[in-house]
């Protein structure tokens, strides 16, 4: 039996949701960038404040070090002007970073509404079983 589109969609939206809630997470962690990050993807970033909600339990329980490492490899460059600009820190993070990671984590960022769309859109359109002869009422 195939997987089914949406199940596969779906499944890949968790996943994804998961590892951007636990590098995100850890980040918001981080003691130099992590209060102005929160502070600011409040204010002006909802996608990467409920990544940052989501991700406080999981690095609770994962821990933060490898996603702070992971994020580290990503946006470190940016790390300065986050430090010098604190209200901006969520627009500076994928702006001013030229990291190793960053085209994985900003593609695996924006992975999450797109497939929780198709996702939908796959399940709306699915195919369903046709019924060409209704039942006999005699």
């Amino acid at each position: 039996m195939r997987p089914r589109k949406y199940t596969v969609f779906f499944t890949l939206c968790v996943l994804c949701l998961a590892f951007d809630a636990w590098v995100y997470g850890a980040l918001a962690r981080e003691p130099v960038v992590g209060p102005a990050l929160v502070t600011s993807a409040r204010a002006s970033a909802p996608l990467l404040h409920s990544y940052i909600v989501v991700g406080a339990p999981i690095t609770g329980y994962l821990g933060a070090s490898t996603g702070q490492a992971i994020a580290d490899a990503a946006y470190a460059d940016a790390y300065p002007a986050i430090t010098a600009l604190p209200a901006a820190a969520a627009g500076l993070l994928f702006s001013q970073s030229h990291g190793p990671l960053r085209g994985i984590l900003v593609v695996l960022y924006w992975a999450v509404p797109v497939l929780l769309a198709l996702g939908l859109l796959a399940w709306l359109l699915r195919s369903r079983q046709a019924n060409l002869m209704g039942r006999n009422r005699s």
